[in-house]
Formats: structure tokens, sequence, C-alpha cells
């Protein structure tokens, strides 16, 4: 489908297949290393991945909460369960690979410039949120959703310098609107966090259309998959959650605060940019030098993005589609889980304009991110225990005491999960009537 796509780019930038070959090696190696810690260090999943491990023991959509499961995320691990449980490990390695170099391609279209080899090489390792995404089972959705999200975006840019371009109206020309609709019904499925994305990406699209009047009949027909998608989506929500406005209690209500809007983008983008690790946060004393660094990289990147948009003003309207997108992290919570959705896309940015003029500094920073991501990797393996400096826990994360709690299946020994029902053991957070246990088959 990427290959489609780029295939009606107008401006006709060469694709290099052997840096993005490079790209694909570098990133799935850099992953491996930190599944290779996951093995090595005998970790477990924990109670936040019975969301995913009970409806795939019990072959059913619905969760241990009474709530329909993520569809795709439970079609991914529960094929890799019935070969070998641990290869969602390997859908997350793809899925974070594609996501990238979808991603960067993006960029080079949207800045009308070429990443240099070097920088596809740097881009296959620079993201310091590769472990959080690629270790936890119930993150295989997020995963999915950013490599979705990425191709709907590569798709949008597509599109809008086609309209600006040829009048024609057939198959030939329709196929990227078709295909950029297509993806966005299927990111109503993949995670809470891609709706924005999944509606403002084709109502921006159809808005282009109608007003450069270039509306066929396969655009009109692609139109309805993201509006049917949206229905079922709105349709399950209330059959399984009654009550569908947020409010202002809770971790995952709607902040009405527009200070906490302020932080909320601020962290968003600060989680992919900032050359430390996150973990860093969980620990007193480095929790401040996180948040310095992390303030600092935020405002030279925005003022290098307002920069670029008052000599390049068409990169705007993508620009604020992206930020619609991450609507759901600014209103109303942020993560660094969430952040990956557009990590790719803010490094790929910055490498674009680095590369050539600070090329040593810039493989450092890559570097510096990978970096990141190990030892956040480290601090996750060696346990809520772990004592860094002897400085506080705090609580953060995957890697609070919270988190690494109620130990079910050790990763690497667990060749598949069952369901023992004999046994009078109610699930972590799952309602009174669900009784039994998930099962460890080595």
């Amino acid at each position: 489908m990427v290959r489609m796509i780029i295939a009606d780019y107008p401006l006709q930038i060469r694709t290099r297949y052997s840096a993005i070959c490079g790209c694909a090696l570098v990133g799935g190696l850099c992953i491996l290393l930190l599944d290779v810690m996951i093995f090595q260090f005998g970790v477990y999943y924990y109670s936040d991945d019975v969301n995913v491990l009970y409806p795939v023991a019990v072959h059913s959509l619905i969760g241990p909460k009474g709530n329909p499961t993520r569809p795709f995320e439970y079609l991914i691990v529960l094929a890799a369960n019935n070969l070998y449980l641990p290869l969602w490990l390997g859908a997350s390695l793809l899925c974070v690979v594609g996501a990238a170099i979808t991603s960067a391609l993006a960029c080079e279209y949207l800045f009308e410039r070429q990443l240099p080899k070097a920088g596809w090489w740097v881009l296959g390792l620079a993201n310091p949120l590769l472990f959080y995404v690629v270790s936890q089972p119930d993150v295989v959705s997020q995963a999915l959703c950013d490599l979705l999200f990425a191709a709907a975006m590569l798709a949008f840019i597509c599109e809008m310098y086609r309209l600006q371009g040829e009048s024609t109206s057939s198959w030939q020309a329709d196929r990227v609107a078709f295909s950029l609709n297509l993806i966005s019904a299927t990111l109503f499925f993949t995670k809470e966090t891609a709706v924005a994305a999944a509606i403002v990406i084709p109502a921006v699209t159809a808005l282009m259309r109608f007003r450069t009047k270039r509306v066929s009949r396969i655009f009109l027909f692609s139109l309805l998959l993201p509006i049917g998608a949206a229905i079922g989506w709105i349709f399950l929500k209330l059959k399984f959650h009654p009550i569908m406005l947020p409010t202002e209690a809770g971790r995952y209500g709607l902040k009405l605060n527009p200070i906490t809007w302020v932080q909320n983008f601020v962290v968003t983008l600060a989680f992919p940019l900032t050359p430390l690790p996150s973990s860093f946060i969980e620990f007193d004393l480095l929790r401040q030098l996180w948040v310095a660094v992390a303030v600092g990289s935020v405002i030279v990147f925005v003022w290098f993005l307002l920069r670029q948009a008052l000599r390049q003003p068409r990169i705007v309207v993508p620009l604020l589609v992206i930020a619609a997108s991450c609507a759901p992290m600014i209103l109303i919570y942020s993560s660094e889980d969430y952040s990956t959705m557009i990590a790719p896309f803010v490094v790929s940015i910055v490498l674009l304009f680095a590369v050539t003029k600070m090329r040593r500094l810039t493989l450092a920073y890559g570097l510096m991110l990978y970096t990141a991501a190990l030892a956040n990797g480290f601090v996750f393996c060696l346990g809520v225990d772990y004592n860094l400096f002897g400085l506080q826990r705090l609580g953060y994360s995957i890697y609070g005491k919270w988190y690494q709690v109620y130990p079910i299946c050790p990763i690497g020994t667990t060749a598949q999960v069952g369901w023992d029902a004999t046994v009078d053991n109610e699930l972590p957070y799952g309602p009174p009537y669900v009784k039994g246990r998930i099962t460890c088959i080595q």
C-alpha cells in the first residue's frame, strides 16, 4: 500500500532502497537487542497484560472487565499463541520499523528534502521509546497504530500535493485517497488514542476535495469506510461503556484546564525528543534533570518548526493535522506509550535538517536516543527493587511498583497460555464473576 501511495507522488523523489533497507536492518537489530534483554532477565507478563492474555487464553473478544478487546491486537497475539507466544515481539518489531520508514518518507515529501543515507541508518535506532513499545503485549495495538498513522499521513501529504496539481479524476488519481480512507477506518480499531487521527485525516482530505471540486464517485464511496467505522466504534462504546462523555475526574478524564493542555503538549513532544531515559522520571533528582532537558528540547524543536512554517507555508496544514491527531494526549492524558505515534515524525524532522549540517553531532544524538531506550530496558528488567545511586523511587509508568505486580508467566519460557477455570482465583482488576487463572504452557 505504501508503494502504491509513493507511485502517485507528483514530485518524483527517488526512493533509495539500499538506505531504507539499512534503516530496517539497524532498527531490527536494535529492537532484537531489547528482546534479548527481556529473555535474559526472565521478565514476566504482569497485571496489565491480562487485558490481552485473558481473551487469547479463553478465545474470546471480551476482556476480563467485560469490555471488548482491541480486535487487531487480539488477532496478532492469538496467532502468536497458536504457534509460539513470544512471536508477538516480532509483530511489534515489524510495526515499529515500518512506522519509522513510512514516517521518514512522509517527512521527505512534506519538506521536499531527501534524508541522506547516514540519516536513514541513524533513524533505525534513534527512538528513546523503543523499549516501551516493543516489550509489552498489551502495547502491540500501539505499535500497529503507529504504523497505520504513519501510512495515513504519507497518503494525506501525497493527496494534498496531488490536489494542488493535476485535475484528472480516475482510479489512478483516486487510489491514494481510497487507501487513506481505508487506513483511517482501520485506525478506529487499533487504539483509542488513534480515534482523533481517524476522524481528522479523512475529514481534512474531504474538505480539500470539496474546495478543489475533485469529488469523484470512488472518493465518496471510500469516504463511507471511515464513516462506517466511526459508527461501529461509537456503537461498541455505547454498548459496553454507557457513560461515554468524559468528566474532569479520573486519570483518563477530559481536562478542562488550558495550562494542563500546554503541559500535556510539551510532555507529548518531549518523550521522543529528549536524549535521556524516560525512566529517570521514576527517580528523585533525575526527574528534575529529565524535565529540564525535555523542556529545552521542545522549545528548540517548536522554534525550528515555526521557522520552517514561515519559509514553507504549505507544510502548516499537515503539521496541524498531526497536532490535531494528538488531541487525546493533550486534552486527556499524555504518556510515553501514546507519544510513540508521533515519535518517528519528530525524529525524522530532526534528522532531515541536521544530518547534512551537523553530521557527527546528529549521529551522537541518535546514539543517545537509543542509549536512553537501552537504559529504560535495564531499569525495567532489574525490577522495582533496583536502587539507582540510592535515589528515592517516585513511581512512574511501567518502571514503578504499581505496574510490576501479579506476575503471570515468564515471557521467554512461555510458549502458550491457556485457561484453567477450575481454580478459585479472581483475575486482577476483573469482575467478580471471572474465576480461574491463566496457565503457562512451556
